[in-house]
């Protein structure tokens, strides 16, 4: 993986600040999901949160940009997430290597070296997608009605494409310029553009 220890320690400061904001997202859903229920669209309720799931793999690959980080980063997030008492429990651990994965999967179609903000938007909306598929088969909503389910995954796409990749790269990308992300991937390639 040629991983260094700074990230490492990168890895293990997002898993335990991402935890504990996924478990803030997960407690939010379920509000919502209550206020949204007797107007049948409980369903609906976790959907705007799903890009702050995704946020610590998206982070992670986005500052560190090797492999494996973002699917790390979120499995750890998620074991976080759990030991801090998720109601949904150690299910999500899984959760969170599908989120990784899912987000990754663009990063490294493109050999971990485009970073740019449509790189950004298709790897929110590829996970966005491939964790539909899995909550399909894991979570049971095949019996969704198809038409909720498309608006799930609007939903759950336009939270992804607004946290993960603007939101996300911003953030990011004003932390490297403060020099707060000195010596990672993100700092040099933020010197090079510079530089040209």
């Amino acid at each position: 993986m040629n991983w260094k220890l700074k990230d490492i320690l990168m890895i293990a400061v997002c898993a335990v600040l991402f935890g504990v904001i996924f478990l803030g997202a997960t407690y939010a859903g379920g509000i919502l999901y209550g206020i949204l229920a007797p107007f049948g669209l409980a369903s609906l309720g976790y959907e705007p949160f799903y890009g702050i799931y995704f946020l610590g793999g998206a982070f992670a690959v986005y500052v560190i940009r090797k492999p494996g980080t973002g699917i790390v980063a979120e499995i750890l997030g998620a074991i976080i997430e759990t030991l801090l008492g998720n109601f949904f429990g150690p299910i999500i651990i899984l959760s969170g290597f599908v989120q990784g994965f899912g987000f990754e999967l663009v990063i490294a179609l493109k050999k971990y070296k485009k970073f740019d903000i449509v790189t950004l938007i298709e790897a929110s909306i590829c996970c966005s997608v491939i964790t539909l598929i899995y909550n399909l088969f894991i979570s049971g909503y095949n019996k969704i009605a198809v038409p909720v389910l498309a608006l799930m995954l609007a939903v759950r796409i336009i939270s992804a494409i607004l946290i993960d990749a603007f939101l996300n790269k911003s953030i990011s990308d004003k932390l490297a310029k403060a020099g707060v992300l000195k010596g990672y991937e993100i700092s040099k390639d933020l010197e090079e553009n510079y530089q040209e």
